[in-house]
């Protein structure tokens, strides 16, 4: 297509943007619960609410960080946290956002996906956006997270140098 031509030529193709008009699976009630509790888990984080945003959490919950080399753990998931709450500290003031959500509900599964934001405040800027993927279950006690795969949003195909 087009696109090929593009890289052909050594041209990076612009981001588009995605329009998710197709209908989802799951009644509107259970839509908005399981995004409630995504949601939940992140405003916790932000608020230093530890221990309420790992009760939202399965017990065998797992996470691919975009920033480390092993899958995290429930087991680990604390140190990991902390490592988050230290690295927010040192760098500055961040400012998270989550947009585009995409969710499917099959019963007592949920799957939803959404693009973020983050930027930190001097003194030690970054900012990075990225995309979401998060597997959820629903329990007696209700939909828990039973795992996030998080990655950094792809800005096109690198050039080819032939």
């Amino acid at each position: 297509g087009r696109d090929d031509n593009r890289i052909a030529q050594g041209q990076v193709p612009r981001r588009r943007r995605v329009c998710y008009s197709r209908p989802m699976a799951g009644s509107s009630q259970d839509i908005a619960a399981v995004e409630a509790v995504v949601r939940a888990v992140w405003a916790r984080f932000l608020a230093h609410d530890k221990d309420g945003m790992l009760a939202l959490l399965d017990e065998r919950c797992t996470v691919w960080d975009v920033f480390e080399p092993d899958l995290v753990t429930k087991a680990t998931m604390r140190a990991y946290v902390d490592g988050d709450y230290d690295q927010k500290a040192k760098r500055g003031e961040l400012t998270f956002r989550q947009s585009n959500f995409v969710t499917d509900v099959w019963g007592d599964m949920a799957l939803v996906r959404f693009n973020s934001f983050a930027e930190y405040a001097p003194p030690n800027p970054h900012k990075g956006e990225g995309r979401t993927t998060v597997v959820l279950r629903r329990f007696a006690e209700g939909w828990r997270l039973v795992h996030v795969h998080e990655g950094r949003l792809p800005t096109g195909v690198p050039p080819i140098v032939e």
